[in-house]
């Protein structure tokens, strides 16, 4: 199943040129006016990974596959939203579709680039959109509880998501358990996806003030309205200079980067660490609770000569659920599961030296995957 990520926010805070910076292409159009994006764009984002290529090395693979999340830009937000003002309706249906939330907030003075309230205040800014997803939520419950197919644990939970919300709390805040969330996954409330917040600032901030932009950003997440420290995590971004780099080839790009310092607690010559096409694929795989596992070394050439990594849950994902994820005949067919984890593997020449030392065993399709795991499944 694809894990899709939401760009939300006002008009005009730098979302789809963040979208290009995370794509490093040139996909969503970005313009000085509100709505210059109508319809969704949607683009993979590879996992950054630095075990994949030592694997596909190992195994002599032709290819290797990162994982991969699915971003998506959708139509800046407005007050008013919830009622269908700008175009709420369909931002709205477009966002209930996905997993997580990155909410860009303009945190930048740019008199060439209009505010549609006439003035740059991030936290502000940031509550408008909070409030009207929670507008949202709450007039999408309501309608669900006047049904009279409304009922049972279902009803129980809705009930209290309809509390929650009246006094101004996300559904993602107010302790529903596991099995209450799962109840109700099927509205995709919006307030009950994670968030991470993107402070989008300009090019001095981000590399020459990161530090005291961080701490900026950290101040307006306690002053934030309906956003919760518990479970929101946030980060600094610089939209308009990751558009920059991604003109310049990669000789012009490091010199520019030496050119300039990213404060001094990170050196230049890691900079690409700091930048949102690294930085953010990771953050969500953290946020929402994901691991890396990989399959490729120990299946035969003639079978297949790609090593591939894949995104999983890390609360309970079996071998046999990896098995249909490859596809149902293997998961139909498991009889059994080679196993070793991936910086025991790496140790290793081959997969057979690694194999004939011990570090790899037989696993049945109940075995609970751990992030690193390098799994051959055996079928019939």
């Amino acid at each position: 199943m694809k894990t899709k990520v939401a760009l939300v926010g006002l008009p005009n805070t730098g979302k789809s040129t963040l979208f290009n910076a995370i794509a490093q292409q040139s996909i969503a159009e970005s313009a000085n006016y509100p709505f210059c994006t109508i319809e969704p764009n949607t683009t993979p984002i590879p996992i950054p990974d630095d075990n994949l290529p030592k694997l596909a090395t190992l195994a002599n693979s032709k290819k290797a596959l990162n994982a991969k999340i699915f971003l998506v830009d959708v139509a800046g937000l407005v007050k008013g939203a919830s009622r269908g003002e700008g175009l709420g309706n369909r931002f709205l249906a477009t966002v209930r579709e996905c997993d997580l939330i990155i909410h860009v907030v303009r945190s930048y003075i740019d008199e060439d680039v209009i505010h549609v309230d006439g003035k740059v205040d991030p936290v502000a800014d940031a509550e408008v959109v909070n409030m009207e997803l929670l507008l949202a939520d709450l007039a999408h419950v309501q309608r669900r509880l006047e049904r009279s197919t409304c009922m049972g644990d279902e009803r129980g939970v809705l009930l209290k998501v309809e509390k929650g919300l009246k006094e101004g709390f996300p559904a993602r805040s107010i302790g529903l358990s596991p099995e209450e969330a799962l109840t109700i996954k099927s509205m995709g409330l919006l307030t009950l996806k994670p968030v991470v917040y993107a402070f989008n600032v300009d090019e001095v901030d981000f590399t020459m003030n990161k530090q005291e932009a961080l701490r900026a950003a950290e101040e307006c997440m306690r002053q934030i309205q309906y956003c919760d420290l518990k479970t929101d995590a946030f980060t600094v971004v610089s939209a308009k200079l990751e558009c920059e780099l991604g003109l310049l080839g990669l000789e012009d790009r490091n010199a520019y980067m030496e050119s300039i310092s990213i404060d001094d607690s990170a050196p230049s010559s890691g900079y690409v660490e700091q930048l949102s096409y690294h930085t953010l694929p990771l953050l969500v795989k953290d946020v929402l609770g994901l691991s890396l596992v990989y399959t490729g070394p120990a299946v035969p050439p003639e079978r297949s000569q790609t090593t591939k990594a894949h995104l999983i849950s890390s609360s309970g994902a079996t071998a046999s659920d990896l098995a249909g994820k490859l596809h149902g005949e293997i998961q139909k067919g498991f009889i059994c599961a080679d196993v070793t984890n991936v910086t025991e593997l790496v140790q290793y020449e081959s997969y057979n030296a690694a194999k004939e030392n011990g570090v790899v065993r037989m696993e049945g399709k109940q075995y609970v995957l751990m992030d690193g795991d390098v799994i051959y499944v055996r079928w019939n």
